[in-house]
């Protein structure tokens, strides 16, 4: 299911890293000499058009040569497939401008049949999950586990030196609570098979975490229960009252036109 919007279009490039640093420095060149002479001969309005015209023109052939294509949407087998598995599992986010109309009318259909399903599957992983292991054993489990994925994608993705192992175990904290990071890409099956588990793992310490909160809250919600229905019984005490003093009250009137009649 996770693979039926996935788009497979593999595309390859080479690039050239001299003659890409040559053209950006004829551009880098251009640009300082037309706005030199351009600052001599021009009035303010015309050099800031001019300006921002090659200033656009430069921005470009610089996300050009560090491989950053703004206008062009990826739309290999990869990119395909981890948008899919975002949909599906709520994980996230995802960038509307990716999608085409088509695409966003079929996202549509996909999350409405692929996450159910998706979801109902990471339920039944979860209580598999909390057969095998509950209460402390199942959080030094789910917190081994964080440790150990967070290494598994600082390997998978390349992670450098200069980064803090504190990143990638945040970053695998937020794919497993499906609260999503922006910038994050997956390479190759092994991360998803990671996060399946991780999801089942999150998915049976919450349920726990949520048991353990309703006995908790036990005590205080008899007790406010208590509380609202006293309050309930006092309002309807006072409402209660009201009719039997209106109704005294209709009651007196009546008596009264009827002792005036009778004089």
């Amino acid at each position: 299911m996770i693979l039926f919007p996935a788009l497979c279009t593999v595309a390859s490039r080479q690039d050239d890293n001299e003659a890409s640093l040559f053209r950006l420095d004829a551009k880098r060149s251009d640009l300082l000499n037309v706005l030199w002479a351009e600052t001599i001969t021009n009035g303010e309005d015309d050099w800031s058009e001019l300006a921002d015209q090659k200033l656009e023109l430069y921005e470009k052939a610089l996300l050009q040569h560090y491989g950053i294509d703004l206008d062009k949407s990826d739309k290999s087998f990869a990119a395909g497939l981890q948008k899919s598995f975002a949909i599906s599992t709520t994980i996230g986010p995802l960038d509307v401008d990716d999608f085409s109309t088509l695409g966003k009318f079929i996202a549509v259909l996909y999350a409405l049949i692929g996450t159910p399903l998706f979801l109902t599957v990471i339920g039944q992983l979860g209580k598999m999950v909390t057969s095998l292991w509950q209460g402390t054993t199942l959080w030094i489990v789910t917190i081994v586990y964080i440790f150990i994925s967070a290494i598994i994608y600082d390997i998978v993705e390349g992670g450098s030196d200069d980064v803090p192992f504190i990143e990638a175990v945040f970053s695998i904290f937020l794919q497993f609570t499906t609260v999503g990071e922006v910038d994050n890409e997956f390479h190759g099956i092994l991360p998803y098979c990671v996060v399946v588990l991780g999801l089942a793992l999150i998915t049976a310490l919450y349920q726990e975490m949520q048991h353990n909160i309703e006995r908790f809250i036990h005590p205080f919600e008899y007790s406010f229960n208590r509380m609202c229905g006293g309050v309930e019984r006092w309002i309807g005490e006072k409402n209660e009252e009201k009719k039997l003093s209106v109704s005294t009250r209709i009651e007196e009137e009546n008596e009264d036109e009827l002792s005036d009649y009778d004089e």
